[in-house]
């Protein structure tokens, strides 16, 4: 059985990212969570002086830059399992087509991990790392499966969640960047958890949709056989 203390610090921790700019009072994190005041000022108290949470002058608590820097590490070394990188690169050769991994960031999702094919004469493009959860082939793959979700995030896309659900994937027709684009995502689980989604995306018309859903499906189902075979083992 887990500590209930550890466990409400992460809530707590975690509360932070449903708030603009990051920033929220004691009343504030103690209405959003249903807790008393009097908890929930021991908590964060307990954070700041960890050195986890500062406090500004209008008394709002927000993630110290400790957080930033444990954020980026993980990222950097978490993030990404090495089964999923490597299949991206194995994507990018089928397909030719750039590959993403996003997970979930807050209310968005973020990019923390792209291929890009090989081509000659290509133009390189800054990548936009945000993606909407609502808008984005991969944020719905993560709407769709991510557990821990709030429903609330769901409100509106019930059926079109239950569609992405039942075939595997999630496909958007959209502009990104200023131009036309279809993306196709899958979720990549291990068991019952969403570690994020793998999407590829192309200019309109230019990319097999269906070709894409078979690959991208095949290609979630090798992953996660490994990742559920790694899962074991520990």
């Amino acid at each position: 059985m887990g500590l209930q203390s550890v466990s409400k610090t992460i809530v707590v921790l975690e509360a932070f990212l449903a708030f603009d700019g990051g920033r929220a009072s004691v009343s504030d994190l103690a209405r959003r969570l249903g807790w008393s005041r009097a908890a929930m000022h021991q908590y964060v108290s307990t954070l700041a002086e960890s050195g986890w949470l500062v406090q500004n002058d209008k008394r709002e608590y927000l993630l110290a830059p400790r957080a930033a820097l444990f954020g980026r590490f993980a990222i950097e070394h978490s993030a990404v399992p090495l089964e999923v990188t490597r299949v991206m690169a194995e994507l990018v050769e089928e397909l030719n087509e750039p590959i993403s991994y996003a997970v979930l960031n807050g209310h968005d999702a973020m990019i923390v991990e792209r291929r890009e094919p090989r081509r000659p004469f290509a133009i390189s493009r800054t990548m936009e790392p945000h993606l909407g959860l609502r808008t984005s082939a991969s944020g719905l793959a993560l709407l769709a499966f991510d557990t821990h979700l709030d429903p609330a995030m769901r409100e509106g896309l019930e059926a079109e969640l239950a569609g992405v659900r039942e075939s595997g994937h999630a496909e958007t027709h959209s502009d990104w960047l200023g131009d036309l684009v279809d993306a196709v995502a899958v979720p990549v689980l291990a068991g019952e958890e969403c570690l994020g989604a793998l999407s590829v995306i192309a200019p309109a018309g230019r990319m097999d949709l269906e070709r894409a859903r078979a690959v991208l499906g095949a290609a979630r189902r090798r992953l996660e056989g490994e990742l559920d075979g790694l899962r074991l083992e520990l």
